[in-house]
């Protein structure tokens, strides 16, 4: 038999229920021969269908192991984590739930991939369905999204370093002429409830009750090495990072903020820039 015909037939198998059920219990159902299939493949198929025991065994060995792999992607966004565990749900239950929901694909060390794939998923349980838990959620979707960004394409400096450089520049950047441009290591999520103790402990009781109030969340990665990091910041400052997805001067900062004093704008940049999540991109 050819080995890749072998392997593709097996990889269908794998995902496919129908077809795990018909080479488990054909031998003994004297079930039909499966449609949509080659002759060649129907002699892999039948194979396989020939040792139950052993390709029953393989099959859950898989799927186990795409759910300890679920898992341990989840793991990369602790609050989601934390959610999914101190939950009145059966963790085992949802995660067996999830990995077929996804025709048990494999996204081999994709860790970040199949962690927003099952984030989302969470988000659409009705367990899920409170207002602070979607807030989780929704900070956790966009971790995911911005690991991903930077894995497919790195920023040229990190905020753990551009924090350094932003304050060695000091007071001889030009403030009238230099242009600002936000991080692409970081992204501002809002959310509607404060958020600030399940934070601060990742390991939060997912019953506490939580003030309804609306909060600007910083979520960045100080280095290619690093977990994420939050910074909560005030509205304002909030505004002013995602104007400055493109660069922009103070003064044209002020403006978009409906005219905020140039001195209340430069103290917005500064504290973003102590975080490193703010570049100075050029002069003219």
């Amino acid at each position: 038999m050819d080995a890749r015909l072998v392997w593709d037939t097996w990889r269908r198998i794998l995902t496919n229920d129908q077809l795990v059920d018909w080479v488990l219990h054909s031998q003994n159902s004297g079930a039909e021969e499966a449609t949509g299939f080659s002759a060649e493949e129907m002699a892999i198929l039948k194979d396989y269908a020939s040792t139950p025991v052993a390709t029953e065994t393989n099959i859950g060995m898989y799927r186990r192991g795409l759910e300890r792999n679920a898992l341990g992607a989840l793991s990369h966004v602790p609050l989601s984590c934390n959610l999914l565990f101190m939950s009145e749900v059966d963790v085992d239950v949802v995660t067996d739930d999830f990995v077929k929901s996804t025709g048990y694909v494999d996204h081999g060390p994709n860790f970040w991939r199949m962690a927003g794939d099952f984030v989302a998923y969470l988000a659409k349980l009705p367990e899920f369905a409170a207002g602070a838990h979607q807030d989780v959620l929704a900070l956790d979707a966009a971790t995911v999204a911005l690991a991903r960004r930077l894995g497919e394409s790195a920023v040229e400096v990190w905020p753990e370093s551009a924090a350094v450089i932003f304050s060695e520049a000091g007071t001889r950047v030009d403030r009238e002429s230099t242009r600002f441009v936000a991080s692409r290591a970081a992204v501002v999520v809002s959310s509607s409830y404060d958020l600030t103790s399940w934070i601060e402990n990742p390991d939060f009781d997912v019953d506490e009750e939580l003030e309804v109030s609306t909060r600007h969340w910083l979520i960045y990665f100080p280095d290619a090495e690093t977990d994420h990091s939050y910074a909560e910041l005030s509205e304002r400052s909030a505004c002013a990072f995602n104007f400055l997805s493109a660069p922009k001067t103070a003064s044209e900062v002020s403006l978009a903020l409906d005219g905020l004093p140039r001195a209340e704008v430069l103290e917005v940049i500064d504290s973003l820039g102590q975080l490193g999540v703010i570049d100075i991109k050029c002069t003219s």
